[in-house]
């Protein structure tokens, strides 16, 4: 009856130091999924690679993007939030530098697009080329033009949010 008594309690102080530790862990890094908030200033972690990213999370912050800017920091990047999953579409006007995009769903690379370039100076809305991922997203990671080969991101990798 006691040996029945201790095992119970011994289960349960596992359990609860689990929570506890899950519950500590879950502030410092998380995989980044629908539905978690995500701060305007942060970093995301994918494989050991960090990137300070700047947040787009509203319609006129992903509509503005990069654009209009003459460089991007090597170890920074953009993260597009999008309120659903779709094949969102995605092209290069007024940017001044080329990209690699990540895309990511629940977390995860599922598509990437190396060495985006740039148009032409004045090229026409309709004939600029249009990006789109290959399955549904809810999110994209715009980074420099060749990051994405020289950190090793490839289709499959976990995306982490770091605070």
């Amino acid at each position: 009856m006691i040996k029945k008594f201790a095992i119970q309690v011994a289960v349960l102080l596992i359990v609860a130091f689990t929570a506890l530790y899950l519950s500590f862990n879950q502030n410092l890094i998380k995989p980044l999924v629908p539905g978690n908030q995500v701060p305007t200033q942060t970093k995301v972690k994918i494989n050991e690679t960090l990137v300070n990213i700047e947040v787009a999370d509203t319609a006129p912050e992903r509509s503005k993007g990069l654009s209009g800017r003459t460089s991007l920091a090597n170890d920074s990047g953009m993260l597009f939030v999008f309120p659903e999953s779709k094949k969102y579409q995605f092209w290069m006007k007024g940017m001044k530098f080329p990209l690699d995009l990540i895309f990511i769903q629940n977390g995860k690379v599922v598509d990437l697009i190396k060495a985006a370039s740039p148009p032409p100076e004045g090229q026409d809305d309709t004939s600029l080329t249009i990006y789109e991922p290959t399955i549904p997203i809810d999110m994209l990671l715009e980074v420099n033009s060749g990051f994405s080969g020289a950190n090793n991101i490839k289709v499959g990798d976990q995306v982490y949010l770091i605070k």
